[in-house]
This record gives structure tokens, C-alpha cells and sequence, in this order.
């Protein structure tokens, strides 16, 4: 038996990015748990523009090979190939089976009609909300299922839990660093609590890829930042554990429309950390306000100050929550997926 992978893998390049990295998952967890006579043919669409040519001889042969084809899309990848693919499925008898990426696939399929028989094509459409699965059948979906994205990782030991914390409490953001994650909320929020304690009571670590074309103004946060936030560079993906487990609390202000089930999150509950986070679409789903980290209003972003001083005044109620973190890990785990 041959599959197929059609998805980003980067070429011989590093990326940090959730759609990359859930490619390479997957494509980890097909080779170490299929039998020897399974073949995994991988298609990478890093390619579509640094060598189309090279994209367009491997897609053709994972064609040939492959009656059964894995597909990790980005919205644009969508847009270009799932015509190809409904062809394929319709009339070569191909078994596609689709893997989204984000959480953007309902009010796609509900903005533009046609990709309604796109998805309908296919054998499976994985999703990684069950609110989008009720979203995608309310529009007549019927061939999608629940699959949480998840981690490869080793969830932390609970005797391994840091329960000790002194000031100043140290937080963290561990995304791409880009304005739609709310690089710049979370700055100014720690910058503000300090200015107002009159000391510095918080700090903030940045890990993350720096958007192209942010790099200066990112700067210029930094700059006017000082002393209370530190970018840190990139972690890879295997070691985020490790760097998580010293830091009291993950900050996740995103307003990014694409954000799905985001790997920072299970990152930080495999690390045993809470997260703060600003609602966006099924957020409730992986974050248990209260038990696993805070939820605040989308359109409320200032509430983010107020629940990182509310954490900084109640440090009893987040080392309790750090244990809540570690047993939700496990709803992300390989094994589980």
C-alpha cells in the first residue's frame, strides 16, 4: 500500500509555524506506527512557489502511486487545490482524505458554495473543534469528524511541577510573533502593570519566528519595553516543554482569524502551564476557564491586564490550576489522536 501526504513540509528548511509542524506530525506518526510494507509518499507545497516544477513532478507521481491521499491545507492551498482534488476523487476514484488546518473551513464552505461538493468528495474532513463539526453539518457536511490537533511530546511528570514563584512573576508567549497573536497586547500589558506597581512586578518572554516585514517595529515595542520584555529567539518544537515549565503563566491574546486549535496551547498544558487567552471562535473548547488558564471577551482587550494582576494576586489558585494543565495535555497526545 502507498499514501500520500500533500501538505507543507519546508523542505530542507526549519519552520515553527502550527501548519507545518502538524504536517510533519503526522507524517511522524504514519512512519513509526504503519506496518513496513506502507509506503508514506510526502508532497511538499513549500514548493507551489520556490519550485513549482519540482511541486508539479512530485504532485503527478503521488497521483500515480497513491489511491489514498492525506491532504494538510493552508485557505490559500484550499482555494487552489481542492478543485484538483474533487476531480480526483470523482472521477479517478481517489481516496482523499482531508486534515484541516485553522479553524476557517466552516464559514468557508458557508461563504462559497460550491466547496461544498469539494468537501462532500472526499472520504473524511478532520477538523480540530467539535464546534466546527456541528457548524459543517448544519450545512449539510455530513462526512466530518472530531480529530484534535496534537503534540508529539512528552507531557511534563506532576512531581516535576514548579509550585514555588517569587516576584517578579515571569510570563510567556510562545507563537509566531506577529500583531495578529497579540504581540504588542501582551507588551503593553506587563509594561503598563509594572508602570503602575511602580516596580516591576511581571515580565514577559517572547519565543517565536518574527514576521517577515514586523522586524522593525517589533523592535520599537522592544525598545520602549525595556527591561520587562526579553525576545528569546526560536525554540524547536521538541524542546518546548523544557522552556515552558520554568514560566508561571502562557499569554495568548490572539485575534488572528484563521486560529484554530492552536499547538502553543498544548505546548504550554504538556509544560503544565495556565494560559490567559482572548476568546476566539471555540477557544472554550481547550481552554476550561478557571481550571486550565482565563478566557476574556474578544472585543475587551484590556481585560488582559486585569486577569494577569488577578494572577499575580491569587498565585495559590494557578500552581493548583498546573496539575488541571498536565491531565488536559493528555487530550492532545499522539496516542490519543
Amino acid at each position: 500500500m502507498h499514501i500520500g501526504i500533500i501538505g507543507h513540509f519546508g523542505s530542507k528548511e526549519s519552520f515553527y509555524d502550527g501548519q507545518t509542524v502538524k504536517t510533519i506530525t503526522l507524517y511522524n506518526s504514519l512512519v513509526g506506527r504503519c506496518p513496513q510494507n506502507v509506503q508514506i509518499y510526502k508532497v511538499d507545497t513549500y514548493y507551489v512557489k520556490n519550485n513549482p516544477i519540482k511541486f508539479c513532478f512530485q504532485f503527478i507521481s503521488c497521483i500515480i502511486k497513491n489511491q489514498k491521499i492525506i491532504v494538510l491545507l493552508s485557505k490559500n492551498g484550499r482555494k487552489v487545490l481542492f478543485p484538483i482534488l474533487y476531480i480526483l476523487s470523482k472521477t479517478f476514484k481517489k481516496k482523499i482524505y482531508h486534515d484541516c488546518i485553522g479553524g476557517q473551513l466552516a464559514n468557508e464552505v458557508e461563504k462559497i458554495a460550491y466547496w461544498r461538493k469539494y468537501v462532500s468528495s472526499f472520504q473524511i474532513n478532520w477538523v480540530e473543534s467539535r464546534g466546527i463539526v456541528n457548524k459543517l453539518l448544519s450545512l449539510g457536511i455530513s462526512n466530518v469528524v472530531y480529530l484534535p490537533n496534537y503534540k508529539n511530546i512528552k507531557v511534563l511528570e506532576e512531581n516535576k511541577l514548579n509550585r514555588h514563584y517569587e516576584k517578579p512573576y515571569r510570563f510567556v508567549t510562545f507563537s509566531r510573533v506577529m500583531p495578529e497573536k497579540g504581540i504588542e497586547d501582551a507588551i503593553n500589558a506587563i509594561v503598563y502593570i509594572n508602570s503602575k506597581a511602580g516596580k516591576t512586578v511581571v515580565k514577559l518572554d517572547i519565543y517565536g519566528i518574527i514576521e517577515k516585514g514586523y522586524e522593525e517595529r517589533f523592535s520599537e515595542c522592544l525598545e520602549r519595553a525595556g527591561t520587562n520584555c526579553t525576545y528569546c529567539g526560536v525554540t524547536p518544537a521538541d524542546n518546548s516543554v523544557d522552556v515552558l515549565k520554568k514560566y508561571y503563566l502562557l499569554l495568548f491574546p490572539t485575534y488572528w482569524k484563521g486560529e484554530g486549535m492552536p499547538g502553543t496551547v498544548i505546548d504550554s498544558y504538556c509544560a503544565g502551564i495556565p494560559v490567559i487567552a482572548r476568546y476566539w471562535s471555540f477557544c472554550d473548547e481547550i481552554i476550561d476557564h478557571g481550571i486550565t488558564g482565563y478566557i476574556y471577551d474578544f472585543d475587551k482587550p484590556e481585560k488582559l491586564v486585569d486577569w494577569i494582576e488577578y494572577a499575580i494576586q491569587n498565585p495559590n489558585e494557578i500552581i493548583g490550576m498546573k496539575k488541571n494543565c498536565l491531565h488536559k495535555a493528555c487530550e492532545y497526545t499522539e496516542e490519543h489522536a
